[in-house]
């Protein structure tokens, strides 16, 4: 999808779009579509742990009390996922971003239903036996994504430019999170992130509101898509870390929440580190 030279759309792109609907509708199908009983058989019980099934929960959801589980994970990885995939086209790293998806459907699962084994069952004794849902994968999602943000930063602006955006970023992100969760801490700590970076302006270091407006109007098609990923990722940490765990009836896996985002940081992290090292040494090799 050549989006810095064409809107047009190509047969692959088609392909490639419907390669990240396979997901939901495969989700969607084993909810609708199997049993109750087959879908117990998918689910992580931390009484009697069977390795396939910290993989495998993923791919199941509570019925209780009616389909939301399901409906907001599906809404959630929709959300995320294409502006990942879009900032990383921009920033001509579009491999990466398939690359990452990847590792984080084979991999997260079972890093996050382990992690939630150790935290409830090892630690803290509690007997689950109904651990399920994609929304530790959903969770990656925003963590890769809130990397692919400050990533595009770093590549696409000025120094000064991108220290400005970095700070309202993460200012805005704890402040709406502090705001839709009521968390007075994060409420604080998001105003003193934009208190310092406003504060900053009168350095040299950060650039100003001016220049950062010339930048957006210069590039405003990706300056559109950086606006919806932020305001994405900002509901992505909302949904990922909510104030009440309660819901349904049951307990929202929070552990699982909260390492999906690391470890879809890690992930992104990774494959940047990966990538600055194989070009060092291609240009030493040349």
């Amino acid at each position: 999808m050549e989006l810095l030279e064409t809107s047009q759309i190509t047969y692959r792109d088609v392909l490639k779009i419907l390669v990240l609907l396979v997901i939901p509708a495969v989700l969607t199908a084993i909810y609708y579509g199997t049993s109750l009983s087959l879908q117990q058989t998918l689910v992580l019980d931390h009484t009697n742990p069977r390795l396939h099934n910290f993989w495998t929960n993923a791919l199941v959801h509570d019925h209780r009390p009616g389909d939301g589980h399901l409906i907001g994970n599906l809404v959630g990885y929709l959300l995320l996922v294409f502006p990942c995939w879009i900032l990383q086209i921009y920033c001509e790293q579009e491999r990466r971003f398939w690359l990452g998806l990847g590792i984080i459907l084979a991999i997260s699962p079972f890093i996050i239903s382990a992690s939630s084994y150790l935290a409830f069952y090892e630690i803290l004794g509690f007997e689950i036996q109904n651990d399920r849902g994609f929304s530790g994968v959903v969770g990656a999602l925003a963590g890769f994504l809130l990397m692919s943000i400050l990533y595009t930063f770093a590549q696409k602006q000025e120094e000064p430019v991108a220290v400005l955006s970095m700070g309202l970023y993460f200012g805005y992100l704890m402040l709406g999170f502090g705001i839709l969760t009521q968390r007075s801490v994060a409420i604080s700590v998001g105003v003193l992130i934009l208190c310092g970076t406003f504060a900053g302006t009168r350095t040299s270091h950060v650039a100003s509101a001016a220049e950062l407006s010339e930048w957006g109007n210069k590039n405003g098609r990706l300056s559109l898509v950086l606006l919806v990923s932020i305001l994405v990722s900002v509901l992505g940490f909302t949904a990922s870390l909510p104030s009440d765990i309660t819901s349904g009836g049951g307990l929202t896996n929070i552990v699982a929440h909260g390492v999906g985002i690391l470890f879809g940081m890690a992930v992104a992290g990774s494959l940047r580190y990966h990538h600055k090292r194989s070009s060092a040494e291609g240009s030493t090799v040349a």
